[in-house]
């Protein structure tokens, strides 16, 4: 400074007052210059040597993500933002009052928001990298930084224009915290949920969830601060708000594909008045059942024992006897163990075959067991399979499957019972 005036006193068309201004403007040129060529160094020389040096360590992808979100131009403005930290007293003085006041809080204004950019590049960068990979969800993590970083700069760059402490600020703007938390009660909301979802790791991209109150059902496509994006399998595009899955259920499929195993849980509906005892006719028949040979012999044996110790034969139901819906239970149980698709034999895949309580439609006959593939087209076909069996056997074991009478099978009722002509 002093430098700079001693060849302003030597002008004669300056007037002397005018001698120190004129110095002091030239100096705040001159100190604008230097942070620019600082800057531009600085940006330039990490864009090129850094970045280099990135690709020799074989992490490419993040050489071409800092870049893509000028991370280096950035940190280069952050250099220039330093060096005026420590250049700022060596040019301007304070012997013009308000040049001063103006530079010193533009030079506070630039330290600020070169900061700030460097710390919302880093986070485009992160969410570059990472935004969509499906094990690190961290959208919605950024976009809540980025918001905390958004305040924290509007903070200081008021308080540094009012001059005033940050304190000061953030006591003026309690009394608005109110209206504050009404217009950003979505993003507050969206950012808890956020971070419960993340840290407990509950959904991430490309998972498959049903959220029945919003109507999605299908994969996850992107995670953001206030809403999660789901593409139904009708290929349709459902928002759905990331608070909604902390405060009310859903359903999140993943434990299935990393199980490599997908349950079937179906009944089949059977006519009560088609169960009963199992005849001595239908005994030999399902005899010859392979699936049921061994189990038969042995149940047969033990019944006659147990029959023959307490002298049952007076009467028919003081003994034990097999029933036609208990030994189709037990078939249906060793057909689906004999299914090279159906796991068996794991203590964490329960296969069963059990009796539900009795409805209006029939007594359910539920199918409980697992398939060892979470390939939709091929789960459905192969539980299709099963079932279609199942019904395909039923006569075999005098048993129906219950359904609700059509009007053909009324028509063909009163035929066979009345034989009336009914006219259409």
């Amino acid at each position: 400074m002093n430098f700079i005036l001693s060849y302003i006193e030597k002008i004669p068309f300056i007037p002397d007052r005018w001698n120190m201004p004129v110095a002091q403007i030239i100096s705040a040129a001159v100190f604008i210059v230097i942070l620019y060529v600082v800057a531009k160094f600085f940006a330039w020389f990490f864009n090129r040597y850094v970045s280099d040096l990135l690709l020799r360590f074989h992490v490419e992808r993040w050489a071409k993500g800092m870049q893509s979100h000028k991370f280096f131009t950035a940190f280069g403005v952050v250099a220039a933002a330093i060096v005026a930290l420590h250049l700022y007293p060596v040019f301007i003085t304070q012997n013009v009052a308000w040049l001063s006041t103006i530079m010193g809080k533009l030079t506070g204004l630039f330290i600020i928001l070169s900061f700030s950019w460097l710390i919302n590049a880093g986070l485009n960068t992160l969410n570059h990298l990472y935004g969509r990979n499906p094990n690190i969800p961290i959208k919605g993590l950024v976009q809540a930084i980025k918001i905390i970083v958004f305040l924290l700069t509007a903070l200081f760059v008021l308080s540094l224009v009012l001059g005033r402490k940050p304190m000061y600020i953030i006591t003026g703007l309690s009394a608005l915290a109110a209206v504050f938390s009404l217009i950003f009660k979505d993003p507050i909301l969206g950012f808890a949920a956020s971070i419960q979802l993340t840290t407990n790791k509950l959904i991430k991209i490309g998972d498959w969830i049903t959220v029945d109150s919003a109507g999605a059902d299908g994969n996850i496509i992107d995670i953001s601060l206030t809403s999660v994006r789901v593409q139904n399998f009708d290929m349709t595009i459902i928002s759905v708000p990331t608070y909604d899955l902390i405060s009310k259920p859903f359903k999140n499929w993943s434990g299935m594909y990393e199980a490599k195993a997908r349950r079937i849980q179906r009944s089949i509906l059977l006519d009560v008045d088609t169960i009963k005892f199992v005849d001595a006719p239908m005994l030999e028949r399902l005899k010859k059942i392979q699936l049921l040979t061994d189990y038969l012999q042995d149940k047969e044996a033990e019944i006659k024992a147990f029959n023959a110790e307490r002298k049952v034969y007076e009467n028919f139901l003081n003994g034990r006897h097999l029933t036609n819906i208990g030994t189709f239970r037990q078939y249906a149980q060793l057909y689906l163990k004999s299914r090279p698709y159906v796991v068996s034999g794991d203590p964490d895949f329960t296969l069963m075959v059990r009796q539900l309580p009795q409805t209006t439609g029939g007594v359910p006959l539920e199918v409980y067991c697992f398939l060892n593939t979470t390939v939709w087209t091929d789960y459905e076909a192969l539980q299709s399979d099963i079932f279609d069996h199942l019904f395909s056997v039923l006569p075999e074991f005098g048993l129906s499957a219950y359904q609700q009478p059509s009007g053909r099978s009324i028509v063909q009722g009163v035929k066979e019972f009345g034989g009336v002509s009914l006219q259409a």
